[in-house]
């Protein structure tokens, strides 16, 4: 298993600076998520200085929403992938098309690759995220594939691999760990968001909500889980100081790998 830290929970920081963050707190690698903040060329050029000098990056998450560097959703994820290859990531991950902001074009285009591993060049596994829902009864997401069983069939058709959220999987079904079995293959997961969930808060710092953190790190060890665990948590859960957020990331880091190892 490789422990990541998103760079979304730190995406206020600049780019240098999150690097040596998830360094010293015991991280052994990064996701790299592209935002307004890092997009441009330099930016690549920044981060494979900093993945080679500091902390390797180990995937790649597209951007959540449009602009102005990287476009649309189908040319910002062949964008990605670029990226990954140059920066020697593993993994892509992306969010499925949204019905609600009129993707259907990213949808069609889904529908007619006949297998994603083509457009990887099989170098870089591209991993499609389960979503949340606003409302467990209503089972509502947005996204097409808004069942998580269908958009796990989907995956496994186009050669696409699965990104499962603690989060997104607790908005559907507050019994995590059976709803985490149903979804879980051995070389079909590749990537994992952990975080904590109480609703309606996403993405809390392990151990501030409900979820049972350590009996899932438990079955990932017992399912000898060796792909990506990525640390995604919004940045208010850490402290405002570059001392308390190492002290605090460090914990659980340290805490992750006794549990797994």
């Amino acid at each position: 298993m490789k422990i990541c830290l998103s760079t979304g929970s730190l995406f206020k920081l600049q780019l240098p600076k999150i690097f040596h963050i998830a360094k010293e707190a015991g991280f052994e690698g990064l996701e790299l998520l592209i935002c307004p903040r890092i997009s441009k060329p330099y930016d690549l050029e920044e981060a494979l200085r900093l993945s080679w000098e500091v902390l390797p990056v180990k995937g790649v998450h597209v951007p959540f929403f449009r602009f102005s560097e990287w476009r649309g959703k189908i040319s910002s994820l062949k964008k990605a992938i670029s990226w990954a290859r140059i920066l020697g990531a593993s993994v892509v991950t992306f969010h499925p098309p949204s019905w609600l902001n009129f993707e259907f074009l990213f949808w069609l285009w889904m529908f007619r690759v006949k297998n994603f591993k083509e457009e990887t060049g099989g170098l870089v596994d591209l991993s499609i995220e389960i979503m949340p829902v606003e409302n467990p009864k209503s089972k509502f997401s947005g996204y097409f594939w808004n069942d998580p069983l269908s958009l796990k069939a989907f995956a496994k058709k186009k050669g696409l691999a699965l990104t499962l959220d603690t989060t997104h999987m607790a908005t559907r079904n507050s019994n995590l760990i059976p709803f985490f079995l149903s979804l879980y293959e051995e070389e079909l997961v590749k990537n994992i968001h952990f975080s904590d969930f109480k609703p309606p808060n996403q993405h809390l710092f392990p151990g501030k909500g409900n979820l049972p953190m350590m009996r899932f790190l438990n079955l990932l060890k017992r399912l000898n889980y060796h792909e990506l665990l990525t640390i995604e948590i919004t940045p208010k859960e850490l402290p405002e100081t570059e001392e308390g957020m190492i002290e605090k990331l460090k914990i659980l880091v340290n805490f992750i790998k006794e549990v797994t190892r």
